[in-house]
């Protein structure tokens, strides 16, 4: 036997450690890999979310257009038909004055007068002034 350290013995247990070295090495790699992995993973998933959500924020924004430019649409056709209906209300309300109701109401008194008188006398106009005339009407009224 020899003094000191078995030469056969330390050159096993420097192997051992260098084996055990080089397994951490790999399993040090391994993890280093799947770190960038994940990371590329996340990288690429944000990446995608963000365009999909661009892509929402576009589709939303057309469709927002067109709801707008719709609404501009019946807004035009309100204010179209407001100016047709104000048009018609002035119209009637600067025809139909006072003085022209009091005159529709004269005509229908005039005519209910006539009807009374025709179911009263028994006289049934044809035609041509005479009749007219002898119930005390003439064609201007």
């Amino acid at each position: 036997m020899k003094r000191g350290y078995d030469p056969e013995a330390v050159d096993k247990h420097i192997s051992t450690l260098m084996q055990v070295i080089k397994s951490y090495k790999e399993k040090d790699n391994a993890i280093k890999n799947a770190i960038i992995s994940a990371q590329v993973a996340a990288d690429n998933m944000l990446k995608n979310a963000r365009l999909q959500a661009e892509d929402h924020k576009n589709q939303i924004n057309q469709e927002l257009e067109k709801i707008r430019q719709e609404v501009e649409r019946q807004r035009m056709r309100l204010h179209a038909f407001q100016d047709v209906y104000t048009g018609l209300v002035r119209k009637y309300l600067t025809t139909l004055e006072d003085n022209d109701m009091a005159d529709l109401h004269n005509r229908l008194d005039d005519i209910d007068r006539l009807i009374v008188r025709l179911i009263d006398t028994d006289v049934v106009p044809v035609s041509g002034n005479d009749n007219y005339a002898t119930l005390g009407f003439s064609d201007d009224d």
